[in-house]
């Protein structure tokens, strides 16, 4: 049995007493302790991801005995976190929680960035059944939706010890519980998902002779204070995530944030990212000049990258 623990206490306080806070937890004498940390993955690398990263690390080296579980959000890990999850960190869960074939890039994404780095086989792909806690938050709503991203998962991430589920009413549960205890027996070859679906799994697995970019709005993040507070860091960037599926590297890629018409439709930020490796990622850090009028996804991104191919997705 594993303890829950919550990310506020720790991104608001100093790394060592964040340390000490998770070495502190009363784990009743258990000999092989374990931790559940809801949840890290900020902004994609930036300040508050760096601090996760060093809180995991410290933690790991003043308890060796202590397993940590972590949940990860936000879309595809970034280096900073992966690197630590890969050294310190005995599960990790992504918390990929889509509603429909649409949003299926979003699980593949996120996976494609486990398998990067070296952690899918520690890692389980968590997927939202039913509705949210907020508005808009409308996941799996059938037995035949969750069967299919079930399927999915295992298509894309046959490495993967599992899969996961969050929320969902009990007959949702029920039947993903049923279709699970055989998860081994699914096949891996994708038998019985929907043309399209099978494209879109093979899209992020495919071979491109050019570069072949993945963007999307809702791969921004502003670079928050590592103070946990919330607020933004200074001076204000956003930072993007940005995939490079193809057998050669991308470069000199402008991109840009933009407002969407109803708003005004002004950039307000924008830089030169120099580099983006073949089968790779980078993150580009895109100084603040001007007022952002919406929030994460429902911005416009702009990307100019000669002699790239570029594949643009919405949740």
């Amino acid at each position: 049995m594993g303890i829950g623990h919550t990310w506020p206490d720790l991104l608001r306080s100093p790394v060592e007493k964040a340390k000490d806070i998770l070495v502190g937890l009363n784990y009743g004498g258990n000999p092989r302790p374990v931790v559940m940390i809801d949840e890290f993955g900020f902004d994609f690398g930036g300040r508050m991801d760096e601090k996760s990263a060093q809180i995991l690390r410290l933690t790991k080296r003043q308890k060796p005995e202590l397993a940590m579980a972590v949940w990860e959000m936000r879309g595809p890990v970034p280096k900073v976190l992966a690197n630590s999850y890969r050294d310190v960190a005995d599960l990790v869960m992504i918390e990929s929680y889509v509603r429909d074939k649409k949003q299926y890039w979003w699980i593949v994404s996120q996976v494609w960035a486990a398998r990067r780095y070296g952690i899918l086989s520690k890692t389980i792909v968590v997927l939202g059944a039913g509705k949210g806690g907020k508005p808009g938050e409308d996941w799996a709503q059938t037995k035949e939706e969750l069967k299919q991203q079930i399927r999915f998962v295992r298509m894309i991430a046959p490495e993967s010890p599992g899969v996961g589920f969050f929320a969902g009413t009990p007959v949702l549960l029920a039947s993903a519980d049923a279709l699970c205890a055989h998860f081994f027996d699914i096949p891996t070859d994708g038998a019985g998902l929907p043309a399209e679906v099978l494209a879109l799994g093979r899209t992020f697995s495919s071979r491109y002779e050019k570069p072949t970019l993945v963007v999307s709005p809702d791969l921004v993040e502003p670079n928050y204070s590592d103070d946990g507070s919330g607020r933004l860091a200074q001076p204000k960037t956003m930072r993007a995530y940005l995939i490079n599926l193809g057998d050669k590297d991308a470069q000199n890629v402008k991109v840009r944030l933009r407002n969407p018409p109803d708003k005004g439709g002004e950039v307000f930020a924008e830089a030169v990212v120099p580099l983006i490796p073949r089968r790779s990622e980078a993150i580009g850090v895109l100084p603040v000049n001007g007022t952002w009028r919406v929030w994460v996804g429902q911005w416009e991104v702009e990307v100019e990258a000669p002699g790239c191919q570029t594949l643009v997705f919405r949740r």
